[in-house]
């Protein structure tokens, strides 16, 4: 069985990538159990039996796609399982590992899969984190109207189904009241728009390994999206207005 390894040094922890014919493995710990787990690899144990149950594995008969983000620490894989597709994703802090690992997957593959790039335009690379920051923002300015509400009104009544859940919703609300829904709220809306300026640095740069010809999105699709989130935009805005 052919075998090649790599370590990806983590603080304190070392993480042992292995890559063989029947799959790709990947297990955190120390210094000192990785040093085991890699010598009795090279002894001939079956990385199917060395690994850990909790340690990342990708078939590699079934796998379907490899991507990665060039600015992005994971390579993630799409497999088959059963009738079932799944994904893994391996974060690797080292590039230079990482790098090796996607070549690696790329000779290994090379038979069956081509290799694509699809550099994302701004509009593109935004458009997710400004979908995120329109729910949230929704999300927040909704709850805070409901605190408000509770807070003001002299009962709350709740009936129906489900009565147990909405009551704990209703007490998140009043323990929070406004202010504290509109600052975990505020603090998730800055994650997201500091995710919505990394994208519009760092515009995704994917490397895609895979069977199928890969198409990236079109503008035209990309505009329509932008389309969409403008009328709900100015839905939104004629009802706070409103």
């Amino acid at each position: 069985m052919s075998m090649r390894h790599w370590l990806d040094k983590k603080e304190d922890e070392v993480q042992l990538i292995v890559l063989t014919d029947e799959g790709c493995y990947a297990q955190t710990g120390t210094a000192q159990e990785t040093d085991q787990l890699l010598a009795e690899l090279q002894a001939g144990k079956s990385p199917a039996t060395a690994f850990a149950q909790s340690a990342t594995h990708v078939p590699i008969r079934t796998l379907t796609q490899v991507k990665r983000n060039h600015f992005d620490d994971d390579i993630d894989f799409n497999f088959n399982a059963g009738k079932e597709s799944k994904e893994e994703s391996i974060t690797i802090d080292d590039s230079a590992v990482r790098d090796a690992v996607f070549d690696a997957l790329e000779q290994q593959m090379r038979d069956q899969f081509q290799r694509y790039e699809d550099q994302h335009t701004r509009p593109r690379a935004a458009f997710g984190a400004l979908v995120a920051l329109t729910i949230f923002g929704l999300g927040t300015w909704g709850l805070r109207a409901a605190a408000i509400a509770f807070q003001t009104a002299e009962e709350v009544e709740i009936s129906g189904r489900k009565k147990g859940l909405k009551q704990l919703f209703v007490w998140v609300l009043e323990t929070l009241g406004p202010t504290g829904v509109t600052v975990i709220g505020g603090l998730i809306c800055a994650l997201s728009a500091w995710v919505l300026v990394n994208q519009l640095r760092n515009p995704p740069l994917m490397h895609i390994l895979q069977a199928k010809p890969y198409k990236p999105q079109s503008g035209v699709v990309t505009a329509i999206k932008y389309g969409v989130l403008a009328v709900v935009w100015v839905f939104v805005v004629r009802i706070v207005l409103g």
